[in-house]
């Protein structure tokens, strides 16, 4: 899952969505990119860009996050935790309800997550496809989500709004107790005002990244 809290995603075009977003994902060290630092606290750095969210008629600008920071841990621990059902809501606040779903071919799996918004924000919850890929042995790890329909795993739930969601995590083994984590999300502007939204969705990712480096530390 991933750092998905008070990102408002809605009536996503999931086609060209998921394509334009294979692409982007490959390309995270892409010279044509440019984000812009939106908060910090050495190590750790928060950047975003609004970019034009792919199969909106009329164009709809939407924010792309991007998380970089360091962890003290390899990246398999950090991959393991990410898995982990029982450790989700010491990293991850508002989940009230989490479940994994892991299949024989251990390179994916699904993830149900249920989140509980504060007013006036109604309550959220997703279910995503993961996969994993190393991309070099021992030193670089690439994670894809996107979310996926499953009604007999993850039925839509009345009053509760279906988050479609998709992103990346790229763990880098630097040393071998130093691992560079990069975390993307691309989602859709709320209706909230981004007066509001702004320093909600940016506190809680710095919250959050705090929060998973002090777990993974911690093994």
């Amino acid at each position: 899952m991933g750092l998905m809290l008070f990102i408002y995603v809605r009536n996503l075009h999931l086609l060209l969505f998921f394509s334009f977003f294979a692409s982007t994902l490959h390309g995270q060290n892409s010279p044509i990119e440019k984000f812009d630092l939106v908060k910090e606290d050495s190590p750790i750095f928060v950047y975003e860009r609004w970019i034009t969210f792919p199969g909106k008629v009329p164009a709809v600008k939407a924010r792309e996050v991007k998380g970089e920071f360091l962890i003290n841990a390899s990246m398999y621990e950090i991959l393991t935790i990410l898995k982990d059902e029982a450790k989700i809501k010491i990293w991850q606040s508002h989940v009230d309800q989490f479940k994994v779903y892991p299949q024989p071919d251990t390179s994916y799996w699904f993830e149900y997550s249920y989140h509980d918004i504060p007013w006036p924000v109604s309550d959220q919850d997703h279910f995503l496809r993961y996969e994993v890929e190393e991309v070099i042995q021992g030193k670089e790890l690439f994670i894809r989500f996107e979310s996926v329909v499953n009604p007999k795993l993850s039925p839509v739930k009345k009053g509760v709004t279906r988050m479609e969601l998709a992103g990346s995590w790229k763990l880098e083994q630097l040393s071998q107790k130093h691992v560079k984590v990069t975390y993307r999300i691309l989602s859709m502007p709320s209706s909230i005002p981004r007066m509001f939204t702004d320093p909600v969705i940016r506190s809680n990712l710095m919250s959050t990244i705090k929060a998973l480096t002090k777990l993974a530390e911690q093994n």
